[in-house]
């Protein structure tokens, strides 16, 4: 977090939720004072303009970063993928791509509860088949990104039918696959019982997300949850 660039800060600023719930007018004041801070002043935090610009920034790299480590994607057929986040920035296209580079043979959605639309990035090779179905396309190198207003069943009901899986998944996918059961047996597996530390897994565990409703596994230690063996 420390050291941002300007023109990372830049790019961030646009996205927080405090920026867009101003009027027009204050988000243009907001990005002209922006422009005019030296990237010096900028950087080091030195006045309450720099330091307030910084904080925003910082707070969407931190969901983004959150958001990339702990977000639940399920398989469906034809190589679908499919989540649900609740971000408070508008990060849901930079999610897309993060995901789209981490799993490139596969189509990626994910809604937001942030503003009730459904993100999609797919193969180019679709661009005119979505287009049909009332999905607002914006076309990139190799790939697009759509957005819907269709929650993620009505939407996942279009793709699937559209998509055209890849040879190199078939045998391997499974969509009643139960994904965290698997991982569930595997954070079980490496488990070594000399080594449990109740009091530094619960140090580790930042309080602000302890209550965060999709980190069952994280919040788990052993068989146990956080607010078990928090008095220990």
């Amino acid at each position: 977090m420390f050291n941002m660039r300007k023109s990372k800060i830049s790019f961030m600023i646009p996205r927080n939720r405090e920026f867009l719930n101003k009027s027009l007018k204050e988000q243009k004041e907001i990005l002209v004072k922006l422009e005019n801070l030296s990237e010096t002043i900028l950087e080091s935090n030195i006045t309450p303009n720099a330091k307030r610009f910084y904080r925003m920034a910082c707070s969407v790299s931190r969901e983004l970063h959150y958001f990339k480590m702990f977000t639940r994607l399920k398989i469906h057929a034809n190589a679908i993928l499919s989540g649900i986040i609740q971000p408070e920035h508008a990060i849901e296209d930079i999610l897309l791509k993060f995901f789209y580079q981490r799993f490139p043979k596969f189509i990626i959605i994910l809604y937001s509860s942030r503003n009730s639309i459904s993100y999609i990035i797919a193969p180019i090779e679709l661009k005119e088949s979505l287009k049909n179905k009332g999905i607002l396309i914006k076309s990139e190198q190799d790939y697009i990104i759509g957005k819907s207003k269709l929650d993620l069943k009505n939407l996942l009901s279009i793709m699937i039918p559209l998509a055209k899986g890849n040879s190199l998944f078939n045998g391997i996918l499974d969509p009643n696959l139960d994904l965290n059961k698997l991982f569930k047996e595997f954070y079980g597996s490496q488990h070594i019982e000399s080594r449990e530390n109740y009091r530094l897994f619960f140090q580790n565990m930042p309080k602000k997300y302890q209550k965060k409703k999709d980190m069952v596994v994280e919040k788990t230690f052993r068989v146990k949850t956080l607010d078990r063996f928090a008095k220990k």
